[in-house]
């Protein structure tokens, strides 16, 4: 009979922490480790906010969807001034890492944080007013549910496949985001010429799934501007949906 190897505990979840943009994460099997390659989805929407905020003076809300243990978020508050942060996710035990993360980086008067599925069960008055300005970051599940029992076994065994499975084709989540954002009118503009407000998302997706990514968010927002941006290893990394 062969014996089966143990799986090996991430290194990150018995340190307790893990470096993420240049700064440590409290982490724990509750909630994702982050990744390297979501470093590129934090850097555009910090440039993004700050190619923004630094000629205007009206308000910028940044809502970070399925937050996880709030390195997005918080990584946004470190890098930028004048924005207002919500960040949402399903988990309870996920939302309580986040706050410990956010206070222990000092930022936790900055970014208020909401347990909802997506946007469902987000309040209406935390969400957009029709005169802000807009930018939706999310890095939500994306491997399809039948990849999760390959992946190596520090990952399966030990972090939250609520974190890791989004359906049979990993893009289930991204998909009810979209159908929700547009129900709720929040990428769309209200007013004409100069009076314009930045309406963007920003979200990481499968380097499988350039292709349904883009078929899908032509479907939500089809006269909207959308790109796809490879990350440092040449794979299709970050989607963009911005209103023309």
């Amino acid at each position: 009979m062969t014996l089966q190897k143990p799986s090996k505990k991430p290194d990150q979840y018995t340190q307790g922490f893990t470096e993420f943009y240049k700064l440590k994460f409290l982490v724990n099997e509750s909630v994702l480790i982050p990744r390297p390659e979501t470093e590129l989805l934090v850097d555009n929407v910090v440039n993004l906010v700050n190619s923004f905020t630094r000629n205007q003076k009206t308000s910028l809300l940044v809502l970070d969807i399925g937050t996880g243990s709030g390195n997005i978020a918080i990584s946004i508050a470190k890098n930028t001034n004048n924005v207002k942060i919500i960040a949402t996710d399903i988990s309870p035990k996920a939302l309580k890492v986040a706050k410990l993360n956010a206070r222990f980086h000092g930022v936790e008067n900055r970014i208020t944080f909401l347990k909802s599925n997506l946007l469902k069960g987000l309040p209406r008055s935390f969400g957009p007013r029709n005169d802000e300005n807009l930018i939706i970051v999310a890095n939500l599940p994306y491997i399809p549910t039948q990849r999760i029992t390959i992946l190596d076994s520090s990952v399966k065994d030990f972090e939250p496949h609520l974190a890791l499975d989004g359906g049979p084709d990993g893009f289930d989540l991204y998909r009810k985001l979209f159908k929700q954002i547009k129900e709720k009118g929040w990428l769309a503009h209200r007013s004409l010429g100069e009076d314009r407000k930045l309406k963007i998302f920003v979200g990481e997706i499968d380097h499988t799934h350039s292709k349904i990514a883009l078929k899908e968010a032509k479907k939500y927002f089809p006269n909207y501007q959308i790109e796809i941006k490879k990350d440092l290893a040449k794979k299709d990394r970050i989607l963009l949906i911005k209103h023309l």
